[in-house]
């Protein structure tokens, strides 16, 4: 049984998130799918060679691949990206000095506002992450915080519950959005811009922009600041952290 289960499996893992297709005929393709194991054809013994797996799971995405369509509007909602985003939460435990968290951008005083020095040492963390080591990568994480308190702290100020996972709280930055009376699209605006005029030298400045990502994980909003060390090390207005 678990090897029908794992080749139904891999089939749906190909179609909806290698190449990022959606259900266009659900009725279908559960009409298709019930009693189904009896047109899979299993190789028997102890062993299910990978080559063998392969094919089977290529034989299934042939028969069920008629009910998806491409993605024309791709969500960053995706079931992929949750756990993608665990395993950063789970990886920064043994990596510690590659990864930093920050709740929020905004400050959790009575009256919220942007934390520019919040920020600033944001730039900051991402220069001394990527001075780690050439091809080093590393992540911070705003909207995440790293402790019951803070994440309190956010639900008294903002009304907005955490979900806890691993040690962590994901706070997420959407009640941050809404305080400020913006939208996700332009938070991500006004965040890629103070980048951009932020004194962290080149090429790292341009890599950290392009590869900036606000990512849903399940109800909040994460902004994920990827890192790479470059080729040569990357200074912040010529302070080297």
């Amino acid at each position: 049984m678990p090897r029908y289960f794992q080749a139904v499996f891999l089939a749906l893992h190909e179609l909806v998130v290698k190449k990022s297709m959606v259900v266009s005929n659900s009725t279908g393709l559960i009409t298709r799918l019930f009693d189904c194991g009896k047109n899979i054809q299993i190789q028997d013994g102890g062993r299910w060679g990978a080559d063998n797996r392969s094919k089977t799971v290529d034989s299934v995405v042939g028969w069920i691949q008629g009910f998806f369509e491409e993605d024309k509007n791709p969500d960053p909602a995706k079931v992929h990206w949750v756990t993608k985003f665990q395993n950063l939460l789970t990886n920064s435990i043994t990596e510690q000095a590659a990864y930093d968290f920050k709740q929020g951008f905004y400050t959790l005083s009575p009256h919220p506002s942007f934390d520019e020095g919040s920020f600033d040492k944001i730039m900051e963390t991402c220069v001394a992450i990527s001075n780690i080591g050439k091809g080093h990568k590393g992540y911070v994480l705003v909207g995440v915080a790293e402790n019951a308190q803070t994440a309190a702290r956010v639900q008294e100020i903002f009304g907005s519950q955490s979900l806890p996972f691993g040690g962590f709280y994901v706070t997420g930055v959407d009640h941050e959005a809404d305080r400020a009376g913006k939208s996700l699209d332009q938070m991500f605006q006004d965040i890629t811009e103070r980048v951009g005029r932020s004194q962290i030298s080149e090429p790292l400045r341009s890599y950290i922009n392009s590869h900036l990502k606000c990512v849903k994980y399940y109800d909040k909003t994460v902004f994920v600041f990827e890192v790479v060390g470059q080729e040569i090390p990357s200074h912040l207005g010529g302070k080297w952290p």
